[in-house]
């Protein structure tokens, strides 16, 4: 084997991944994205849970528990309501995922050591982060009513723990996570759409394009068209697997529920053609994608872990990506029948981001082959 020869190709393969800056990402920053995606996705705790609480009690002992229920980082004391009401507001609102109810005559049970029924509520969506709650709040019910119920821990508890669960009462999986896996799917057409003028420029029919007297905001609108519309499809499909397959309940209106997927798709397939259009290879283009849309999209839009137990700098990612708006909509839709006065913050940044991505889109793209 000859050195000289050798070095010749290593120093040839060297300039054409400096000079390619596909190539360059690909090779060099894609392995450091997974790690930091993976790293901080699989080492999130489920900590600082947004927790509503109803006193109706009000007296010293109904304050010390509450106290005790909220003594660790796990859970955090967001809101002081008045009635049962004001939480399901919260629950609607994604501002909350538990509630305590501490009924009136709490203290003089107690003390007189008759049983008094604590309540708590659960926003049944997001399984986890509610057994989470579900878990902190009993345990702390539990060492309350030793404490206040004498030493004998196989004496009656003075504390009757009532739990209730909204929205999904079963507590099923296949309920809680069929609607946001929809979200996740449709994600994927984001990739289909990141070679499509690739695939053009290397076929050579983009040069037949560039010679037509079409402007680069119609071509650019032109393209995004044909797979928005074969997008609603899917959407129907899967919105249909979804109800009669799983048996999953769609409880919004399901008009409501196209616009905003079509809102969605969008963003998603606008931030596609954006990798179409930088990358000049159909593998390239294909797995910068996938580094954007697959990863992130199970693992930082709050399909498996809530976005309040995410870090500042993965909550930015989180809410950079079209994904994590959209699994807010598809678990609101099909699960607490939001309507768009509840979706408003998802709807405008999705559509904010279509905008702003068709924008960018049609600057970057040149009508010239160099």
């Amino acid at each position: 084997m000859s050195i000289r020869k050798t070095w010749a190709v290593v120093k040839k393969e060297t300039r054409h991944i400096l000079r390619n800056p596909g190539s360059f990402a690909l090779v060099t920053l894609s392995p450091l994205f997974i790690l930091l995606t993976f790293a901080y996705s699989f080492s999130v705790d489920i900590t600082n849970v947004a927790v509503a609480v109803v006193d109706l009690d009000r007296t010293s002992l109904s304050r010390e528990f509450i106290a005790a229920a909220f003594s660790t980082a796990d859970i955090r004391l967001a809101y002081y309501v008045n009635s049962t009401q004001d939480v399901e507001d919260l629950f609607l609102g994604d501002q909350a995922k538990a509630a305590l109810i501490i009924p009136p005559g709490f203290m003089r049970d107690v003390l007189a050591r008759r049983p008094t029924e604590v309540q708590i509520l659960v926003d049944g969506t997001d399984p986890n982060t509610a057994n989470h709650c579900l878990s902190q709040l009993a345990g702390v019910t539990m060492d309350f009513a030793l404490r206040h119920g004498g030493l004998d821990a196989a004496a009656a508890s003075p504390i009757d723990l009532r739990v209730r669960t909204w929205f999904n009462p079963d507590f099923s999986t296949i309920v809680a996570f069929v609607p946001v896996m929809v979200a996740a799917a449709m994600g994927m057409l984001g990739v289909a759409v990141s070679v499509a003028l690739v695939r053009e420029r290397e076929i050579g029919t983009l040069e037949t394009l560039i010679a037509t007297p079409l402007s680069r905001l119609e071509l650019i609108v032109g393209k995004l068209i044909p797979y928005v519309v074969n997008g609603m499809i899917s959407v129907v499909l899967c919105a249909l697997v979804a109800v009669y397959w799983f048996q999953v309940p769609f409880r919004g209106n399901f008009f409501l529920f196209l616009i905003l997927s079509a809102d969605f798709l969008l963003a998603a397939l606008s931030l596609g053609l954006l990798c179409s259009i930088l990358f000049r290879s159909q593998q390239v283009a294909l797995l910068v994608t996938l580094l954007i849309f697959l990863f992130p999209s199970f693992f930082l839009s709050g399909i498996f872990y809530p976005l309040a137990a995410m870090s500042p700098i993965m909550l930015m990612e989180a809410y950079a990506l079209p994904g994590t708006h959209y699994v807010t909509i598809c678990r609101g839709m099909f699960l607490k029948g939001l309507g768009l006065g509840d979706l408003l913050f998802p709807t405008f940044v999705l559509l904010a981001m279509a905008v702003g991505l068709i924008a960018v889109d049609v600057v970057a793209f040149k009508k010239r082959l160099a």
